[in-house]
């Protein structure tokens, strides 16, 4: 038995994803791919995460019509030219693999039957795929931003950050397309207590990278701190007074 068998199915993270998918910046699908099937690490199925493959080999619901099926026709799963309908995969980066809405009780079988004809074969062909790339130090950084939230607006500083992401370039033919984006962030700091200062009161920048992000982190970590030492007593007046600033020009 390979040792590969007693590892267990990870769960496709769609919470994680869906928090990534407005610094998505490309996104390849192909109805035609290649896939190693022993790459192959989990499944967004919710029933078989968390199976180990021999598990879903001996329990899998519609293990009883595949077995005979792979019996018959070997063929199905080693020739280079068959087409395998409904077998799709997701990826983030191009090598570990979820199986994605099919292909969970083929995906298993190809990695036993694999295993028993030799390590040279690996590829599962036509089949589908979609990788998405994401910039996660974009997404970081305006993670941070996002967390320094709470304890800012406890000191009367108010911040709202608006993310956006558009299609800039599309390729594609039949069987294949590539989408490239772009995302901005409109940062927008609303500092009841600046009014008054040297800083404006309401502030907006836009951003467009991890440096722009990443810098504004940096301005609103010592903005905390300078307000985390010293009193806070004075917030009403500074209030006050920016609500009457028109007055005071």
């Amino acid at each position: 038995m390979p040792q590969w068998a007693n590892d267990p199915l990870l769960a496709w993270d769609a919470t994680a994803f869906a928090a990534m998918s407005d610094f998505i910046t490309e996104h390849y699908w192909t109805g035609q791919g290649s896939i190693n099937v022993f790459r192959i690490v989990g499944t967004d199925h919710p029933q078989y995460a968390g199976m180990t493959w021999l598990e879903l080999l001996e329990r899998g619901n519609r293990m009883d019509i595949n077995i005979p099926l792979l019996e018959k026709n070997p063929g199905y799963y080693t020739q280079a030219e068959q087409q395998h309908a409904g077998m799709s995969f997701v990826s983030t980066d191009g090598v570990d693999w979820y199986v994605s809405t099919d292909g969970n009780h083929r995906s298993c079988l190809a990695r036993f039957l694999f295993h028993l004809q030799g390590e040279e074969r690996t590829q599962l062909h036509n089949v589908a795929q979609s990788i998405y790339h994401t910039d996660r130090a974009f997404w970081s950084a305006c993670r941070e931003i996002h967390n320094l939230t709470d304890a800012l607006s406890r000191h009367g500083v108010y911040i709202r950050l608006q993310i956006r992401r558009q299609c800039v370039a599309r390729e594609d033919l039949a069987c294949w397309k590539v989408d490239r984006f772009s995302t901005e962030a409109q940062l927008t700091v609303d500092d009841v207590r600046a009014g008054g200062h040297d800083m404006p009161a309401v502030y907006k920048t836009l951003l467009l990278n991890a440096a722009d992000a990443w810098r504004e982190v940096m301005v609103l970590q010592r903005r905390l701190e300078a307000l985390s030492a010293s009193p806070g007593n004075d917030l009403p007046r500074t209030w006050w007074r920016r609500l009457l600033r028109k007055g005071d020009m």
